[in-house]
């Protein structure tokens, strides 16, 4: 779990449409659900509703705008788990300014603990499990991205030919541009290259083992994922896995390919 949380996290700063947003949500969430004890406030509830909506609107532009900006410079690498704190950390302060704003100006009631320990739980209850939620689903979507931008990067050198070579003397070597290799799989003393052919998936066995193909192969898109695999990082569609191991999805090629846990660090630091 903690390898997980120290991974890579984009840094993000919500814009002014999405603060705005969630402002207005909090404000009627407040105004029809009436927690807290509001219900007990005589005065005008919209009124005193657009006040939790202006605290939370200033935590927000403050957090979002300044205080994130002096942490992207001091630190280097945002993970997750400072993003889970991060906003663990402004729901805590948003719930400690909103009961202030309650209890004394609206209320004029002196300081609760109690009532503010429940107020912060409630908040939390509410706010810190979709806000969790989100982060990690921002995180896949990072992931995606990332992924597909280190694809794009690597489109360059398609036209490059590689030869492959047979060690039966009898039967031809493969000559194969980088742009048609799939991946390559050994098979017993084999080792099966699959490529493209005018757009159709083909394989051919060669005489060889997936260590001298991999020497041969050598270029930056062909990654030795596996003891058994090598396979064209341009040709990937979806990558699923964790540090224990990875499941890759190769264009045309169906069947998802493995990234053993041998070769997952460097293959995160493509993606990553």
């Amino acid at each position: 779990m903690m390898k997980y949380l120290q991974r890579k996290y984009p840094f993000p700063r919500r814009n002014m449409n999405s603060i705005i947003l969630i402002c207005i949500g909090i404000t009627l969430i407040l105004f029809i659900f009436q927690p807290f004890n509001f219900n007990l406030y005589k005065g005008n509830k919209a009124v005193a509703s657009l006040g939790f909506g202006a605290i939370t609107f200033a935590c927000l532009y403050v957090s979002n705008y300044i205080i994130k900006e002096r942490i992207a410079q001091k630190f280097k690498k945002w993970i997750l788990l400072s993003e889970i704190i991060y906003i663990w950390g402004l729901i805590l302060t948003i719930s400690i300014l909103n009961y202030i704003y309650f209890s004394t100006v609206l209320m004029d009631l002196s300081f609760n603990i109690v009532i503010l320990l429940y107020m912060i739980c409630y908040t939390f209850l509410i706010g810190i499990i979709p806000a969790t939620i989100l982060i990690l689903i921002n995180y896949n979507i990072f992931l995606r991205s990332q992924l597909n931008s280190f694809i794009d990067t690597q489109k360059g050198d398609d036209d490059l030919e590689f030869t492959i070579t047979n060690q039966l003397t009898r039967e031809k070597d493969l000559n194969i541009k980088l742009s048609e290799f799939v991946f390559a799989e050994a098979d017993k003393n084999n080792v099966k290259i699959y490529y493209l052919s005018a757009n159709e998936l083909k394989c051919k066995s060669i005489k060889s083992t997936i260590t001298s193909v991999h020497e041969e192969l050598n270029h930056c898109n062909l990654f030795r994922c596996h003891r058994s695999f090598i396979v064209n990082l341009s040709k990937i569609e979806s990558a699923k896995g964790n540090s224990n191991g990875y499941m890759v999805k190769l264009h045309p090629y169906k069947n998802p390919i493995p990234v053993s846990r041998k070769y997952v660090g460097e293959f995160k630091s493509f993606i990553y």
